[in-house]
């Protein structure tokens, strides 16, 4: 009920992915039990399985997975109350242990052995990596980029929809495509002069409507295919395996470098505040932390090394 009370307010994929959640984790473990008949230690002890199944249903669980669970269980409960079939109930879970996995963004020597090779023989998949690690897109905005979103004499790129596959719930995926994944995630993105060179080379005579990477207009190029290219230019351009968000990351961390601020920089990447860029990007930049301190404290050492002024001569 919880969920098909949602169809209509949320995108296609986040219905497909809450619905595997419930039917993955929560709904074997709490789909036989009489919801009048809930209260929070049955709740508690049912997260703990979900958690951690005795059984082995499906490995234990992350603390990002157990989180989502544990989100989705209280706006359920929420829900049932709200219909009175339930009391309010507070749901307190110790959940496991987050693990920070820190993206390695791409070295300068990396990024410049990438970029001369798109510029060896630029197509518009290859220039799908700058698109990366100059402007800063998911690799789902890359794929749903068609010709009309480029304006060329402006220099200016416009994100207007993004590409994903999602489950259908009988064991088949599909492609869908739909708005960015925020409301912010839809910008206008300026275009680096040497990255507006090459696709003014490449854009002929192709109509608005056609998708940037697969050169057509009838089908886009889908991320996991997508991926598959990545990876193989990263092999032919001698750089280091990364996954594709590591340069959205490599963008981000370099805009930090350079001394972008947080505000402008959470713009360019769509983020849906600046809280997000702090959390995910600034702590990870030891290059900024660096430059900072030895501002802050060369100025120091200076005031230290110059002569007190005798106030009594």
């Amino acid at each position: 009920m919880w969920l098909h009370s949602l169809r209509n307010s949320i995108k296609e994929s986040t219905y497909a992915h809450y619905s595997y959640t419930l039917h993955k984790y929560l709904l074997p473990v709490l789909s036989k039990v009489p919801v009048a008949s809930l209260d929070e230690s049955f709740l508690e002890q049912a997260m703990q399985q979900i958690i951690s199944p005795a059984d082995a249903t499906h490995k234990p669980l992350g603390n990002s997975s157990a989180r989502e669970c544990l989100s989705m269980l209280r706006r359920i409960c929420k829900y049932a109350a709200h219909l009175r079939l339930i009391r309010p109930m507070e749901l307190e879970i110790a959940l496991p242990k987050a693990i920070d996995k820190i993206s390695v963004p791409l070295s300068l020597a990396e990024q410049q052995r990438l970029y001369q090779y798109v510029q060896e023989n630029p197509t518009p998949r290859k220039i799908g990596l700058l698109l990366g690690f100059e402007l800063g897109l998911r690799i789902g905005e890359i794929c749903g980029l068609q010709w009309g979103d480029f304006d060329l004499k402006l220099g200016t790129l416009k994100i207007n929809r993004t590409i994903c596959r999602i489950s259908c719930g009988n064991g088949h995926t599909k492609v869908v495509i739909q708005t960015p994944k925020t409301r912010t995630s839809r910008r206008e993105i300026p275009i680096p002069k040497c990255l507006l060179v090459m696709l003014k080379k490449l854009h002929w005579n192709a109509s608005n409507a056609t998708w940037f990477l697969s050169g057509n207009e009838s089908k886009p190029t889908e991320p996991r295919c997508y991926r598959k290219s990545i990876k193989a230019y990263l092999k032919q351009a001698t750089v280091r395996q990364v996954r594709p968000h590591a340069l959205r990351h490599t963008f981000a961390t370099t805009c930090l470098q350079a001394g972008c601020d947080v505000k402008t920089l959470s713009e360019l990447l769509g983020h849906a505040n600046a809280n997000i860029t702090l959390q995910r990007y600034v702590h990870s930049d030891l290059t900024r932390k660096r430059r900072e301190m030895n501002r802050i404290f060369s100025h120091q050492v200076s005031m230290r090394g110059r002569k007190e002024p005798n106030l009594m001569e």
